[in-house]
């Protein structure tokens, strides 16, 4: 019986010698897994996710940029766009020219193919080329769009160019507030101006990593059947 006991003692010994020794050993496991699920965190994809009302209806945009180190420091960005029953997939690359603290300057080439899938005849709209400019100045933000809209290959409607070209200055951590202008252009043998309105927007910021915009502009190349004020309203977060 006592050496029953006494191999019973040495195995507890043995047991708390070892849980004791395993303490700095498992901490630094944690530790490690800890650090390479920052490493992969910080690696990882920004994304957005943005609501649009305007005279194309409420329109859902979702997107993510990816920024791998093959890429040496260029970003690879998706989004999708959703309005009715069309869906778009656009993808381009990140081209950051600046970037310190009192300026930032980077451009943003994309494709995208669209999809009316009321329509079971495939791809309805080639929305190329496109680019996009975003400037932050100290206090100046400026951000331009360029896009082409090539429907007429698929029988999907006419072709046109379209810009959207906006400063904002920040008032304060939460107001943003400056000239806005969108135009669009027809192409083919019935094109032109179809569209010009110039106006005014407002970004204001509704917590952490969420912005309201709210543009209100005047549709200069109105007909008979519309007023001349026309505008958008978006809502925008960031993670």
């Amino acid at each position: 019986m006592k050496t029953h006991k006494f191999w019973l003692v040495r195995l507890l010994v043995l047991v708390c010698i070892f849980a004791v020794g395993s303490v700095p050993m498992v901490y630094a496991d944690a530790h490690e897994a800890g650090e390479e699920m920052a490493e992969e965190e910080s690696s990882g994809a920004s994304g957005w996710f943005r609501t649009d009302t305007d005279s194309l209806g409420t329109q859902i945009w979702v997107g993510a940029s990816h920024s791998p180190s093959f890429l040496g420091g260029l970003s690879l960005d998706t989004d999708i766009y959703v309005v009715g029953t069309f869906g778009e997939l656009d993808i381009g690359l990140g081209i950051p020219v600046v970037d310190s603290d009192s300026l930032s300057l980077s451009f943003l080439p994309m494709v995208g193919i669209g999809f009316d899938y009321a329509d079971p005849n495939g791809p309805s709209s080639l929305i190329a080329p496109q680019l996009f400019t975003y400037l932050t100045a100290g206090s100046i933000y400026f951000e331009s769009w360029i896009q082409g809209f090539f429907n007429s290959p698929f029988d999907y409607g006419d072709d046109s160019i379209y810009t959207r070209n906006f400063v904002l200055l920040s008032l304060n951590d939460t107001l943003s507030v400056g000239p806005q202008v969108e135009v669009t252009l027809g192409l083919g043998d019935e094109g032109g101006l179809s569209s010009l309105a110039p106006g005014l927007r407002a970004n204001v910021g509704y917590g952490e990593n969420n912005t309201l915009g709210v543009f209100v502009g005047f549709e200069t190349q109105k007909d008979d059947d519309h007023t001349g004020i026309t505008g958008r309203m978006t809502f925008v977060r960031t993670w």
